[in-house]
């Protein structure tokens, strides 16, 4: 990866298949999908395209297969302009595919399949990827499809070399310890390892007990990471860290499919914390990133920085945009 690439990120990266249906299904029924729609995907792939479509350099770092799944992931990078030197593929596996049932009210089903990326070890992030991270300003992480490890190892080598580790706690500690991706013990010791933490909100809940948004940063700012920052949904969103805490207000849109919006306000908050944003600044632009992407179907239904700085301009009075 060529020295100007300044976030990179592990984690899960596929191609997400859309079953636009009138209602979710309960056990033992059947339904006509309204239709199918198929496009790149995954939380760590998604937060660094957003990154990316705001005008920073970015790459993802992973395995993906020798299958037509591969072949879309590369080309949806290469079309936003991502670096791929970090991309590896592995002949004969099959690349991550996530399975998405969307309803009428917005409400969806995921089912997801890390096949070839789930397989990432320590050893491959120490050996494969570490040189990338080295050179980059933020790495990217989060805990979803990967075992602990190679996201631990990820950390370990970005925190060695001073680049900012940010870390997507996308499931609560008691599913990934289901899922056998790592113990809650050890995924609560990673926190330590961690600059800035984006928890959702089931993970906030169950780690801190709490469910008051400012008591659960508090908590949360006190088992390691330097900055937290929780998404409230129509509440908008909360960061906290350094002693210093800012809620803001989300933006208004019409919603059409709320997939990747967490990972958006990801991108956006990356992009802000580079720039050296306040965290009402960078609070307004990561749930700018978020309102955009709930406006069209799929993860990657996400703004460049002219549309998300005209959306600012349009329903907030913020200097520098």
């Amino acid at each position: 990866m060529g020295q100007g690439v300044e976030v990179v990120g592990i984690g899960s990266c596929g191609i997400d298949y859309f079953a636009i249906v009138p209602r979710l299904l309960g056990p033992e029924e059947k339904i006509n999908a309204d239709r199918l729609e198929i496009h790149a995907g995954g939380v760590t792939g998604n937060n660094l395209t957003q990154v990316g479509r705001l005008g920073v350099s970015a790459g993802w770092l992973g395995l993906i297969g020798d299958d037509d799944s591969g072949k879309l992931i590369v080309k949806a990078f290469v079309e936003d302009g991502l670096d791929c030197s970090g991309i590896e593929t592995v002949k004969g596996e099959q690349s991550t595919v996530v399975w998405i049932a969307v309803d009428a009210q917005w409400e969806l089903c995921i089912y997801m399949f890390p096949d070839v990326n789930g397989k990432m070890t320590a050893a491959q992030v120490r050996g494969r990827f570490a040189p990338h991270i080295v050179k980059a300003k933020h790495f990217h992480t989060e805990a979803s499809q990967l075992p602990l490890e190679p996201v631990r190892e990820g950390m370990k080598v970005a925190r060695e070399a001073g680049v900012r580790v940010i870390f997507d706690l996308d499931v609560a500690p008691t599913y990934f310890a289901q899922a056998k991706l790592g113990s809650e013990a050890e995924l609560m010791e990673a926190l330590k390892l961690v600059d800035v933490l984006k928890p959702c909100k089931a993970a906030a809940k169950e780690i801190t007990g709490e469910t008051d948004f400012e008591k659960m940063a508090a908590k949360l700012l006190g088992m390691g990471p330097k900055t937290v920052a929780v998404t409230m949904g129509p509440e908008g969103c909360l960061l906290a860290g350094g002693g210093k805490m800012a809620h803001v207000k989300p933006f208004s849109v019409k919603v059409v499919d709320s997939t990747g919006a967490g990972d958006a306000f990801m991108g956006g908050l990356s992009y802000g914390l580079l720039q050296g944003w306040d965290f009402e600044k960078v609070g307004t632009f990561a749930n700018a990133c978020a309102a955009i992407c709930c406006t069209k179907v799929g993860a990657r239904s996400m703004g460049k920085r002219d549309e998300v700085a005209a959306l600012i301009r349009g329903q907030r009075a913020v200097a520098g945009f």
